[in-house]
C-alpha cells in the first residue's frame, strides 16, 4: 500500500508538473486588433482600397500591383493595456478580481518588417506584377498564449497581439483599373506529446516530444478604379492558433490513468470579408468601409481533456456504446460588423519632399455576449482613433502613427447563486484603455 501511495504521489506530481509547465500557442495576427502597416493604422486601419506597399499584403494583396519599385521598409510598433474588472455598483462579496481592478497583462513591442518586389517581366506584363512580404515579430516573445480556467478573469483581446505574423501575397494589374491579388498569412501551432512512465529503475520519469507545425489562412483581394473613386474587396480566412499536447501514463502497474489532452484554441482571427470605398480629392484621399467577421464561428478557447477512442483496443473495432465527456460550452458569440473610415492629406514641402497628414477611427462591436455565468471571458465593444504622419524625400519614407482604444463600459450581472461559486461578482464592470503607437522606415533601390 505504501508503494502504491508513493508511486500514485509522483504521478500525480509529474501531471501536475506537465499541466502547469505545458506551452501554450498565442499565434494568430496582431494585426486584425491593431491593423498593419503604421500608414494605414493611423487612417483607422483601413487598407481594402488605400493600402500602399508591402502593407498590401494584409489590406488588399491586389494593390501591390500599384507599386513598381523595390522597397524594404523595417520599424517597431508598441501598444499599453489598461484592462480593468471590478464589482458593479452594489455588488458586495467580490471574489478573484485584482484590488485595483486592472487584470495584469504587459505591453506589446515589436518590430515589424516589410518588402515589395515587382517582377521584371517584360511586353504586356511590364509593371504588371508585384510581390509582397509583411512579418510582425514582438521583441521579447516569440508566441504568447495562456488557456486560463473561463472563471478566472481576462481578457482575450490583450493576449491576441503577442506573437508572430507572417504574411506573403502577389498581385497582379490586369488592365482597365481592375487589379486581383492573393496571398496567405501563416503562423506555428504545436503538437505534441508526453509519455510518462517507470524505467528500469523503478522511477517514474517523462519524454516530452513537442513540434512546430505550419498553419495558413488565405487571403484574396480585388480592386477597381474608376476615375478619382476606388473600390476594394479583400477576404481572409479563419487563422487558428491551436496546441495539443497528449500524456500518456503507462508501466505504472495497477494504476491507470487516460490520456489527457493538454489542448485549446489560444488564438483565433475569423473569417472576415472587407468592403471599402476611396476617393481622391486633390490632396486628399478618403476613405470609408465595413469588414464583416464571423465571429458565430468561434469555438471557444477551451477543448476537452478527457478524449473518447474511436477503437476499441482490445478488438480493434468501434465502440458500440460510444462515451459521453466533457464538452466545453460553445462561448456563444456572435458575427459583427466593423466600420472604418480614413483619410491622409499631401502636403508638398519641396519639389522631392512630400509630407502627409493623417486621421481616422473605427468601431469594433464585441462579439462576446454577457457573462451572466461563471465564465469572466470579458471584451467590450472598442472605439479607436488614429493619427499619423508621414514624409516623403527621394527613395527615403518615414512614417508615424498613434492609436487611443476606448473599451466602452459594460456591465456583467450575475445570475443568481453564480458568486458561490464563481470567483468573479454578483456584477462586474469592465472597461479599459489600449494605447497603440510605432514608425517604420522605407528606402527605395
Amino acid at each position: 500500500m505504501r508503494g502504491t501511495a508513493r508511486r500514485g504521489g509522483l504521478v500525480a506530481a509529474t501531471l501536475g508538473g506537465l499541466l502547469l509547465a505545458a506551452p501554450a500557442e498565442a499565434l494568430a495576427s496582431p494585426q486584425d486588433v491593431l491593423g498593419y502597416g503604421a500608414r494605414t493604422q493611423a487612417m483607422g486601419a483601413t487598407g481594402a482600397a488605400v493600402a500602399e506597399g508591402y502593407e498590401a499584403v494584409y489590406g488588399n494583396p491586389a494593390l501591390l500591383s500599384a507599386t513598381h519599385v523595390r522597397r524594404l521598409t523595417v520599424g517597431m510598433t508598441a501598444a499599453t493595456f489598461d484592462v480593468r474588472a471590478e464589482p458593479a455598483d452594489g455588488a458586495a462579496g467580490a471574489t478573484g478580481l485584482p484590488d485595483s481592478g486592472r487584470l495584469p497583462y504587459g505591453p506589446l513591442r515589436g518590430g515589424v518588417i516589410g518588402a515589395t518586389l515587382p517582377v521584371p517581366f517584360g511586353g504586356f506584363l511590364t509593371d504588371r506584377i508585384t510581390l509582397g512580404l509583411g512579418f510582425f515579430t514582438p521583441f521579447d516573445v516569440v508566441v504568447r498564449g495562456r488557456i486560463l480556467d473561463s472563471e478566472i478573469p481576462q481578457y482575450l483581446l490583450a493576449d491576441r497581439v503577442q506573437s508572430v505574423a507572417v504574411q506573403v501575397g502577389v498581385g497582379v494589374d490586369l488592365g482597365r483599373g481592375i487589379r486581383l491579388g492573393g496571398g496567405f498569412a501563416a503562423l506555428a501551432a504545436l503538437s505534441g506529446s508526453v509519455q510518462v512512465a517507470t524505467d528500469a529503475t523503478g522511477r517514474v520519469g517523462t519524454v516530452v516530444e513537442n513540434s512546430l507545425v505550419a498553419s495558413y489562412a488565405p487571403i484574396v483581394g480585388a480592386s477597381y478604379d474608376l476615375g478619382p473613386w476606388r473600390f476594394g474587396a479583400t477576404f481572409r480566412g479563419a487563422l487558428e492558433g491551436r496546441f495539443n499536447v497528449v500524456i500518456s501514463v503507462r508501466d505504472l502497474g495497477s494504476i491507470t490513468v487516460p490520456p489527457l489532452s493538454i489542448s485549446g484554441l489560444a488564438q483565433y482571427d475569423p473569417l472576415q470579408v472587407a468592403l471599402e470605398v476611396a476617393r481622391t480629392l486633390g490632396p486628399w484621399r478618403l476613405a470609408l468601409g465595413a469588414t464583416f467577421k464571423h465571429w458565430s464561428a468561434y469555438p471557444g478557447p477551451h477543448e476537452a481533456t478527457v478524449r473518447c477512442p474511436v477503437l476499441d483496443p482490445d478488438t480493434g473495432l468501434p465502440f458500440s456504446d460510444p462515451c459521453d465527456p466533457l464538452v466545453p460550452e460553445d462561448p456563444g458569440y456572435s458575427d459583427t460588423v466593423v466600420l472604418r473610415a480614413g483619410a491622409e492629406r499631401a502636403i508638398p514641402l519641396h519639389p522631392r519632399v512630400t509630407a502627409r497628414v493623417r486621421g481616422g477611427a473605427f468601431f469594433e462591436p464585441s462579439p462576446a455576449p454577457e457573462q451572466t455565468g461563471e465564465a469572466n471571458l470579458f471584451d467590450n465593444h472598442r472605439l479607436a482613433v488614429t493619427l499619423g504622419y508621414g514624409l516623403s524625400a527621394g527613395p527615403v519614407d518615414l512614417d508615424l502613427f498613434g492609436q487611443a482604444h476606448v473599451l466602452l463600459p459594460r456591465t456583467h450581472d450575475k445570475e443568481a447563486g453564480v458568486p458561490a461559486t464563481n470567483p468573479g461578482a454578483a456584477g462586474v464592470s469592465t472597461g479599459g484603455v489600449i494605447v497603440a503607437g510605432g514608425l517604420t522606415a522605407g528606402v527605395s533601390f
